[in-house]
């Protein structure tokens, strides 16, 4: 299975890049899914703001097709986000917004931090993924306290942080397997 990590936060000083780095190297660690780490920064994606709506599937900006294709390699997602003002960050709501039917019938885990763990960020990306056909998981990591845990530049999960990575990684890879056989039956 091939699971991207997509790391939800563009702004100068985030911690979000330490984080997915530090999720990728456990995630591919355990040789039981293909992973990718995506970050929001690098794809640059303008405010959404294009005539068409992404549901009709009638890409025409050259971006918003290379977006496209990058999110139908996946079989599954683990967003990766901070809580602004109890939800998540507009870049990740932008990237979202800019596609429909590649998010569908796949699941979606959330590593969340911030005061407290990202919790009210997660909450309300659930209800947007949910809105786009996906299977956003009740289960999530969520990170407290990430200032203590980065070392230059490099965020260093506890034993306990580990652990929780690695049963959201379970829980992902098991509904990643379950989804995509059943997309394959249709």
């Amino acid at each position: 299975m091939n699971i991207q990590l997509i790391i939800g936060s563009i702004r100068e000083g985030r911690r979000g890049r330490s984080i997915g780095e530090w999720a990728y190297e456990t995630a591919a660690a355990r040789g039981d899914m293909s992973v990718e780490l995506i970050d929001l920064k690098e794809w640059n994606l303008p405010m959404f703001d294009l005539a068409k709506p992404p549901i009709r599937g009638e890409y025409e900006n050259r971006l918003q097709q290379l977006w496209a294709d990058k999110i139908k390699e996946a079989d599954g997602y683990l967003f990766i986000s901070p809580e602004y003002n109890h939800s998540y960050t507009s870049a990740l709501k932008n990237a979202v917004d800019y596609l429909y039917d590649e998010w569908g019938r796949k699941p979606a885990g959330f590593i969340g931090y911030g005061p407290t763990g990202g919790i009210r960020g997660i909450e309300q990306l659930r209800l947007v993924l949910i809105e786009l056909k996906m299977a956003a998981l009740g289960n999530a990591l969520h990170l407290m306290r990430v200032h203590e845990k980065i070392e230059n530049n490099r965020f260093n999960g506890d034993e306990h942080d580990v652990a929780n990575l690695n049963y959201v990684l379970d829980d992902l890879l098991w509904w990643s397997k379950a989804l995509h056989e059943a997309r394959n039956i249709q």
